[in-house]
């Protein structure tokens, strides 16, 4: 990089900081100047003066303009200036541009008003300051400074008496002006090297600041020996002579040339970034460093960071960044595009030569790879004009480090490693614990990540943090049934994100700004809504690939990439997003598009991303939905594959360690009840080797031995053996379902359970185990087990009593040995069933033993079944228990055992009544 570019990139930069001050002179009001209009300069003015004061051999401007106030008063002296500043002076296009840079401050010593009226006419935001009680009036960040007063306000600083007493008249402005100058990267426009301001500006700033950030003068023409003078007091020159003639037409080849630089610091000197190697190489490095804290990075802010370009999808469903060259976009912008594509010339050099990459494009690969971006586009290949040929990362990089990511897709939140100097190891540990419900404890680490971040500078990580901090606060205030932890936390106040972010400099906001999008939440919205629409296509296309037509551009590829992107993201950067409902929705809304656009394929598949978002990211209810043509009796049930290498993560990993997790939870309510039974539907939808449906079976087992709140489990469980029967007839082994069983039976004998797992096991929620063991022939013997339990039972209320004997007993008695069974019946049997109130319960139960043969249907039974219809009947009400009674009848029926026809036909009646009331309607 040239000493120009240095510093014109050094002035660029406190652009960006928002630290740069641009001081104007006169020279930039001449500007405005027309063919039919003119402006005086400086020695016009002290000429006209020194006129009307009749004087020739005074020298002094100060002095001059002293005399003139003395000789004529204030009146007629402020009545002389103003003649050569009239307020009909128009700005020029270089006023305009000097406020698009945005610098933090403009300074000026001019007097006229153009810089106000540039202000008005183009609703820049900034506030004009020409006296201390308009500084202390001033609430915007941007200001111009009229350092010299101006007209409005009597107050110009040109005599002699002004300058001495600045300090007094302008305290406040003067300690300002200190600040800015101490702080700010100053450019000087506007101003010549004999400028009477000028100096008088650099002798102020020598005695009031030592140490300081650069200091810029733009000139015209060349001085060495002026050079020399300003270098002595901190001033480096930049001559501008050589600058290109604006598109502008100005009345002055100055102005030309100084638009034609401010242009160039506008537009982050792209224009010169065209011309080198060095300098593109540094251009796209500088758009991406911001994000080399992150270790994810989304797509979207690759194409907000560099504009003019975009992305394709290959078979692996990986992104490729194409700079776009002829493509109209919105974006569009030539002199931006020229540079990539000088960017991507050193790229064909590098591939086609094989040549070893430099350290910056290195770094470059290695940034663009946290995205998952697996190659640059250098162009289209010869045989074929519908592919791109492009650079690939792989063949550059190292192979890459562990990545965090995949163990939190194995939900394995072990060995947990806290660093205090590093904030990812922080955010990495807070985020571990959060996920296995420390949450006390994960916030006070996020607490030191925020102030890691704040100390070492790492913006964009920052704001991971402050939100991460911001979702653990909002548990923590609102944690059920832990009112210690409500109490201490309901004063502490959540961060406001907004209000950090537009505190940051220009340059950091825009390169953090889809960062604080995603953790403010808006841009999951907005991301929600857009693929809310993109779903909405995917279900047109499969309603018309299934009528039989054809569907064209479906961009097979992107969505998965797009999913994969964004997963990556979240969970590289340990962002804690997964409550949020909008979230949740992009997920599953991805995941059904995977699907729609599989309408076509004998098999379906999901990546790996798929079904942990799956498992992580969807409701069961909604995953339920999702999956049901696969279980449920369509033409696609039994049709979802999971490829080799996903079954074996799926289950040796991810379910492995959920179970794991959910064990070892001390919560009483805690997510990976809900993992589980999401990753058991998964399984149970897919046909499986032995040994896979072994290990599945296995963890199960597990569950049932150990799981406490386990209502839920079991209906999940008892579904995934059901499906997996009725689809693909796995078998499982007898010694298996022998132990499952006993561990029920034992949770029971030893009071191990809570009241939704009793009700899970009391009524029957795993019929399906029961059946398959049935199925297998299962010899069941352990009579002392069995008489253990009986001996629970007899202490139980008759209600339970008959549930446990109806719902467990009998499930088991068929399968077991004559000792075991005599023992069932014998207790079953002396149930007084006079004593349960409920007439239904008595009727189901008594229905029950004649179905197992226990014992026949008397006119005890006749009568209690009489009762209740009658009962139903005077009450005006309808049971659904009517169809339970409906169906044990048939089944004694089907045996031969024409029974209770009677009561039969009643029911139906009672039914059909029912369902005609049902569907009645008002229409």
């Amino acid at each position: 990089m040239s000493i120009d570019n240095k510093h014109i990139q050094n002035i660029i930069n406190a652009k960006n900081d928002s630290s740069l001050a641009i001081f104007v002179g006169a020279g930039i009001s001449k500007s405005s100047e027309t063919e039919s209009f003119k402006l005086p300069d400086w020695a016009d003015l002290i000429k006209d003066l020194k006129t009307e004061l009749d004087i020739q051999d005074e020298f002094d401007f100060l002095k001059i303009a002293q005399l003139y106030y003395l000789e004529f008063g204030e009146f007629i002296y402020y009545k002389k200036l103003k003649e050569y500043f009239p307020d009909y002076i128009k700005p020029s296009e270089l006023h305009k541009l000097i406020f698009r840079i945005n610098p933090h401050v403009i300074i000026t010593t001019n007097w006229d008003n153009i810089l106000e009226r540039t202000i008005e006419e183009n609703a820049f935001i900034y506030d004009t300051i020409s006296s201390d009680t308009d500084l202390t009036r001033s609430s915007l960040q941007n200001k111009v400074i009229k350092m010299h007063g101006d007209f409005t306000n009597n107050n110009i600083v040109f005599k002699e008496d002004d300058y001495i007493n600045y300090q007094l008249n302008f305290p406040l402005l003067e300690n300002y002006l200190k600040s800015i100058l101490s702080t700010h990267t100053v450019l000087f426009i506007g101003y010549s090297y004999n400028d009477f301001n000028l100096k008088q500006i650099l002798k102020w700033i020598q005695k009031h600041s030592e140490v300081r950030p650069p200091m810029y003068l733009t000139t015209f023409h060349k001085n060495d020996t002026s050079k020399k003078y300003f270098e002595n007091h901190g001033v480096t020159s930049l001559n501008i002579a050589n600058e290109p003639k604006s598109l502008i037409n100005f009345a002055s080849d100055y102005s030309c040339k100084t638009y034609s630089f401010l242009d160039r610091i506008n537009n982050q000197n792209e224009s010169s970034v065209v011309k080198s190697e060095s300098l593109t190489l540094d251009f796209i490095l500088s758009k991406l460093k911001i994000f080399s804290s992150l270790e994810g990075l989304l797509l979207d802010q690759i194409q907000t960071a560099f504009s003019n370009c975009g992305f394709l999808f290959d078979e692996d469903e990986r992104p490729i960044l194409k700079f776009y060259q002829g493509e109209l976009t919105g974006d569009y912008d030539q002199t931006r595009r020229n540079i990539y594509q000088n960017f991507v010339s050193i790229l064909q050099v590098i591939d086609e030569k094989e040549k070893k990459p430099s350290a910056r494009l290195i770094d470059i690969f290695k940034i663009l790879s946290k995205s998952d971006i697996k190659g640059i586009v250098l162009r289209k290949e010869e045989k074929s004009p519908y592919r791109e040929w492009y650079i690939e990362f792989s063949k550059y990089l190292g192979k890459p480090n562990s990545d965090r990511k995949e163990k939190h897709l194995n939900f394995d939140y072990s060995n947990i490693n806290k660093s205090n100097n590093d904030v990812i190891d922080l955010l990495e540990y807070s985020f571990n614990l959060q996920q296995i419900g420390q949450l006390e404890e994960s916030f006070q680490v996020v607490e030191e990540a925020i102030s890691l971040c704040l100390k070492q500078r790492i913006y964009p990580l920052l704001f991971v943090a402050m939100y991460n901090r911001n979702s653990l606060l909002w548990k923590l205030k609102y944690s059920l049934g832990k009112k210690d932890i409500r109490e201490k936390f309901s004063e502490v106040e959540e961060y406001d994100l907004k209000e950090r972010f537009y505190n940051l400099p220009q340059e950091l906001r825009v390169a953090i700004e889809p960062i604080y999008n995603f953790v403010d939440e808006s841009s999951i919205i907005s991301y929600a809504y857009r693929i809310a629409e993109d779903l909405k296509k995917t279900e047109d296309s499969k309603r018309t690939i299934e009528s039989g037509g054809m569907v064209f551009g479906s961009e097979v590829t992107k969505y998965a990439s797009r999913h994969n992107n964004l997963i990556n993201f979240v969970l590289r950067n340990t962002i804690m997003v997964e409550g949020i409902s909008a979230f949740k929705s992009i997920n599953r809304h991805f995941v059904v598009i995977s699907l729609h656009r599989q309408v076509q394929q004998s098999e379906v598949i999901l990546t790996q991303t798929e079904l942990f978002a799956c498992i992580k990211y969807i409701e069961l209810k909604d995953l339920k939905v999702i999956f049901n043509d696969f279980y449920n009796g369509s033409d696609k049930s039994g049709k979802f594959r999971i490829t080799e290498t996903e079954r074996e993560w799926l289950v040796n990993n991810v379910f492995r360690n959920i179970v794991k997790l959910f064990l070892s939870s001390q919560e009483i309510f805690n997510k990976y009840d809900g993992y589980i039974q999401n990753t058991l539907l998964i399984l149970s939808v897919a046909k499986h080797s032995k040994k896979q449906f072994e290990a599945i079976v296995k963890i199960i087992a597990r569950i049932i031995a150990e799981g406490n709140n386990t209502f839920s489990i079991f209906k999940s469980i008892n579904l995934f053996l059901g499906i997996q029967y009725n689809l693909f007839k796995s078998e499982i082994e007898p010694a298996i379902l022998l132990e499952m069983i006993e561990n029920l039976i034992n949770r029971l004998i030893t009071k191990k359970f809570n009241g939704h797992e009793y009700r899970a096991i009391t009524t029957n929620e795993l019929n399906n185990l029961y059946i398959y063991a049935r199925e297998k022939e299962v010899i069941f013997d352990n009579y002392s087990m069995v008489d253990r339990l009986i001996g629970e039972i007899k202490d139980y209320n008759i209600s339970d009593k008959i549930e446990v004997s109806q719902n467990l007993l009998l499930s088991i008695y068929d399968m077991s040995t004559e000792r075991v069974k005599e023992l069932i019946k014998d207790f079953i049997l002396k149930i007084d069933t006079k004593k349960e109130k409920e007439l239904y319960k008595r009727v189901i139960f008594k229905l029950t033993l004649a179905i197992y043969g226990l014992k026949d249907v008397d006119k005890s039974l006749k009568i209690d079944l009489d009762n209740y219809l009658s009962e139903l009947k005077e009450k005006k009400i309808f049971s659904s228990a009517l169809f339970m009674i409906k169906s044990q009848i048939e089944y004694l029926n089907q045996k031969d055992r024409k029974v209770l026809t009677s009561q039969l036909d009643e029911i139906n009646k009672m039914i059909e009544l029912h369902e005609n009331r049902e569907n009645l309607s008002i229409f």
